[in-house]
């Protein structure tokens, strides 16, 4: 799960805040039986994080790869199109309804208050999120792919392999091309799109309408010159780059 649909996880669980767990299981192994009875104080995202703040600890959730989750609020569903796997990895249920997460990284933080942990000028969701600081870090990798640097957590939270592919493709920026290669415009560029696009990312996943909206992720022909899309897989994280060599050629 990329960082827009943590984001809107955050927003689909706040009718859990101030509530109590009343019951927990699932296949965790951290001491998940800490939780039951704890009230929820607040619920955040940071970057791929979902932070449940407890009153002297929170719980960190890291989707990885193939994490989901999937929750009900009085007897709805609040979190759409999610694709369910098993078994669950924690499931907690409150007086007004319950949740379950799949394939996931749960961690416990020790604070009362998780988010001075995080720096928010590195969430590209973030309302601090900051241009400048961004382009400082990307340019401490000059030999570095653009496609790594992109899905670097400490410069980019929340980016993930589908941003990655639409920034580059609107950007018309070589997955394969080296921060040294690029300009300090298309830096820049790509920098900003990143924000952008992930904006763009969580409207439509409120939207449940994301995919139909992708210009080069999982496609097979470009949509601007009609050339067929490559596939490789590269750089340090072997993650999976969809790209046009016409119309990323720089």
């Amino acid at each position: 799960m990329e960082g827009p649909s943590i984001h809107l996880a955050a927003e689909q669980l706040r009718p859990f805040v101030r509530q109590r767990i009343q019951t927990v299981s699932g296949n965790s192994k951290i001491g998940i039986e800490r939780l039951r009875g704890k009230r929820v104080t607040d619920i955040f995202a940071w970057g791929k994080h979902l932070v449940f703040q407890f009153e002297v600890f929170a719980i960190r959730v890291h989707f990885l790869l193939w994490g989901t989750f999937a929750a009900a609020v009085d007897g709805e569903s609040v979190t759409g199109d999610y694709r369910r796997s098993s078994p669950p990895r924690l499931m907690m249920t409150f007086r007004n309804g319950d949740l379950t997460i799949w394939s996931a990284s749960i961690k416990f933080i020790e604070s009362n208050c998780a988010r001075a942990n995080y720096d928010f000028t590195a969430d590209v969701l973030s309302p601090t999120w900051s241009a400048r600081k961004a382009l400082a870090r990307v340019r401490r990798f000059p030999e570095a792919q653009i496609a790594d640097v992109l899905l670097d957590q400490s410069v980019f939270a929340g980016v993930g392999n589908i941003i990655k592919n639409e920034v580059l493709f609107r950007t018309g920026t070589s997955p394969f091309a080296t921060v040294a290669e690029l300009s300090p415009l298309a830096r820049r560029a790509i920098a900003h799109d990143a924000r952008a696009f992930s904006l763009r990312f969580l409207e439509l996943r409120r939207q449940f309408a994301l995919r139909k909206h992708l210009e080069i992720y999982g496609r097979s022909l470009c949509p601007r010159c009609g050339g067929r899309v490559r596939r490789r897989v590269h750089g340090l994280r072997h993650r999976r780059s969809f790209y046009c060599p016409s119309c990323q050629a720089t």
